[in-house]
């Protein structure tokens, strides 16, 4: 997959003539990679696709760039600010109903009110900073950055399994979650955002981590695409 995408670093600005053909043997040509990249359906994934393999047209493109992980990451920021705010609601309904108009403390009302605060606090607890979308852009940048660097995983090579323990075939390789890719230490994400490690840990990982996984899946489906294109038009 790797090789395809690198088909593309051909697009480029360059010297060298690679479109000539090789001893009568059909070849693709800049114009094949090109349509067949047309063929890549619009959205993250593509935009992802160029700013990675085809960087002259990823820096023309970067308000793509910005507009589709926008399209991405508000829906998600938005829902979670929705069931926070009607969390917050059901707690102030059982706060308010406790000892309604004078009357007594039911046990039933303890009972509710306890379980509307916990689950405010379990809902708040999976929601992402307030200022997230204030610090898209820098988390958008060091994400592609990883993608961009990353290594083969250790573990599995790069092939997203590994020998299952009983010896019964293969797993998803437990080291890198399948990606087949080394995961950069929380250390060195923060700096790429510019935050400390502590902070990192307990507010940006999640979100971080969130967009890493849906960034990779939508580029490699771009990719998929992209190859698919390419075998049409050998």
């Amino acid at each position: 997959m790797a090789d395809v995408r690198e088909l593309m670093g051909r697009l480029g600005p360059t010297t060298v003539k690679f479109d000539t053909g090789r001893g009568g043997v059909p070849a693709l040509t800049n114009q094949d990679i090109a349509a067949a990249l047309g063929m890549v359906p619009a959205g993250l994934g593509r935009e992802l696709l160029e700013a990675l393999w085809w960087p002259e047209s990823g820096a023309r493109r970067s308000q793509r760039v910005r507009q589709a992980v926008i399209a991405l990451v508000a829906p998600e920021y938005i829902r979670q600010q929705q069931a926070l705010s009607l969390a917050r609601t059901e707690f102030g309904i059982a706060k308010a109903c406790m000892g309604w108009a004078g009357g007594a403390v039911t046990d039933a009302q303890r009972v509710e009110r306890s379980r509307a605060e916990a689950k405010l606090e379990a809902v708040r607890a999976l929601c992402w900073p307030n200022n997230t979308m204030e610090q898209l852009g820098a988390l958008t940048a060091a994400v592609i950055s990883e993608m961009a660097g990353a290594e083969n995983c250790d573990a599995c090579d790069g092939r997203r399994v590994q020998a299952a323990h009983d010896g019964s075939g293969v797993v998803q390789c437990e080291c890198c979650d399948g990606t087949g890719l080394e995961a950069l230490s929380g250390r060195k994400r923060a700096i790429a955002i510019g935050a400390d490690k502590s902070a990192y840990q307990r507010f940006w990982q999640p979100v971080y981590e969130w967009m890493l996984e849906r960034m990779r899946g939508a580029e490699r489906e771009a990719a998929e695409a992209f190859n698919r294109a390419l075998s049409r038009a050998a």
